[in-house]
């Protein structure tokens, strides 16, 4: 008899003429063919992802969050482990909450009030709220605005920190070359994203809206700006200064010196943002050589994810958003999804015509609008809200308004990207991908990420007095 793979194979008799080699079975002389057998849940995935990818199972796998030469940065900030510490404070500091309208209110929010660990670093509301809210709950969910704050306040005492969108996950970001749901903050070192430290290059000049004075990346760009425009003070007469702990931090991860505090703060918080992978889901352990970890329901799930559902093509690489390589047809989608509810009591102020439009409302270009930035797809489970203008409240609403390819939103049938058709998924696959995005995609311990304590002994994410009581601080 031939040789036969090692792989699992069946066997039938059959009777008359010998079958063909290359009609995809073996047989021997008593007229026995050798099938091969139905493949595994578990090979029939290995083989969607290795031909969604020429990199194969290692293009989806991301790296210990101290691994530091592993993960994607910025040549001007190389990461370090005292620049991530600092970062993680800085994050989480709502000290620095001093730059506000209302003197009632310093204090009382920071970078996590709108991206923190319980909610998948997403706010856990609709509207995230950074100075004018109170209270948390669990997973920020029971966030409110104090009394009197509205965005439409002729006071403007009562102007609260709000955006027009829902605030995206900083999770895996270390993976997305242009930050916020337009991509203003663009990338400034080509190939940043996908090259190692050694390999970086500056972009091309004259690339529209994408150019910054200080030619750091998107992450460190928007972190940078974040800071101002969520009016937090880490430059003169902030805790950066007058807290000797932080003034230590400070010193030890930037040891050559400072000419722009407020750059090197931006730095430290993207050099930390970077680090916040979401490396234990089960899909990653999986893809690292576990057994076990994934039920066969988001087997299948994954399976249709890379194959028939073809999701893989729009969120693809470590992270499930954009790949390092993408150009902006691959970063940006028009695919319908509504905008902020004016109805809803959990949002104030109106969505703009350039918020609406999306990549289009900044660049000026009608091609762009109603485009959106591609998320990333890790820990959508931590909270109940999705999309840019929170139009979905379940990981299955969003998949089964994908396999409609129905849009929410009225907007010219020429603007809507040509993937957004028909998955012809059936109700049971449409389960199936679900699970997979719920539970296999899910790092159940986002809280590694968070501090102990800050150097203020200031509470966190928020520090409101119905927010100290939630949080028990």
């Amino acid at each position: 008899m031939k040789s036969v793979p090692s792989k699992p194979f069946r066997e039938f008799a059959i009777s008359g003429l010998c079958l063909s080699l290359l009609s995809g079975c073996l047989y021997d002389k008593d007229s026995t063919v050798i099938e091969p057998a139905t493949p595994s849940p578990e090979e029939a995935l290995v083989s969607a992802i290795n031909e969604s990818h020429p990199q194969g199972l290692s293009a989806f796998v991301l790296p210990e969050s101290d691994a530091f030469r592993l993960i994607p940065q910025d040549v001007n900030n190389p990461l370090t482990a005292e620049k991530v510490h600092l970062g993680k404070m800085l994050f989480h500091e709502t000290a620095l909450a001093t730059q506000g309208v209302n003197s009632q209110q310093t204090g009382t929010w920071s970078c996590a009030s709108c991206h923190h660990a319980d909610a998948g670093f997403k706010s856990g509301l609709p509207q995230g709220i950074g100075e004018g809210g109170e209270g948390f709950g669990v997973k920020g969910e029971m966030r409110t605005f104090a009394v009197g704050f509205d965005k439409a306040s002729m006071d403007s005492d009562l102007i609260p920190d709000v955006q027009p969108l829902a605030s995206p996950s900083i999770l895996n970001t270390a993976y997305q070359d242009v930050m916020l749901w337009n991509g203003q903050f663009g990338n400034a070192q080509s190939g940043s994203v996908n090259r190692g430290l050694d390999e970086q290059v500056l972009a091309p000049e004259g690339t529209p809206k994408h150019e910054n004075l200080r030619q750091l990346s998107g992450l460190e760009t928007q972190a940078i700006a974040g800071t101002k425009v969520h009016r937090l003070k880490t430059d003169e007469g902030s805790v950066l200064q007058t807290n000797d702990e932080y003034a230590l931090l400070f010193e030890l991860a930037f040891p050559e010196g400072s000419t722009d505090i407020v750059a090197d703060a931006g730095k430290a918080i993207a050099a930390y943002e970077r680090t916040v992978l979401a490396n234990q889901a089960p899909f990653q352990r999986w893809l690292k050589g576990e057994s076990l970890v994934m039920t066969e329901s988001e087997i299948l799930g994954a399976t249709l994810f890379f194959g028939k559902a073809k999701c893989v093509s729009c969120h693809t690489g470590p992270g499930l958003s954009s790949s390092a390589e993408a150009t902006e047809s691959e970063m940006f989608m028009a695919i319908g999804f509504a905008d902020f509810d004016p109805n809803n009591p959990q949002i104030t102020g109106t969505v703009g015509d350039a918020d609406a439009k999306g990549r289009g409302g900044f660049t000026g270009e009608s091609a762009d609008d109603y485009k959106f930035k591609v998320p990333q797809l890790y820990n959508l489970a931590d909270t109940n809200v999705f999309g840019h203008g929170a139009s979905f409240n379940s990981i299955r609403d969003v998949v089964a308004y994908k396999n409609a390819a129905v849009p929410q939103k009225v907007i010219p049938a020429s603007q809507l990207d040509p993937r957004f058709i028909p998955l012809g998924l059936s109700e049971l696959e449409i389960d199936q991908l679900t699970a997979f995005l719920e539970y296999a995609l899910y790092d159940p311990d986002l809280a590694r990420y968070k501090p102990d304590a800050l150097p203020t002994g200031a509470c966190f994410p928020v520090a409101d007095e119905l927010s100290k009581l939630d949080l028990n601080c």
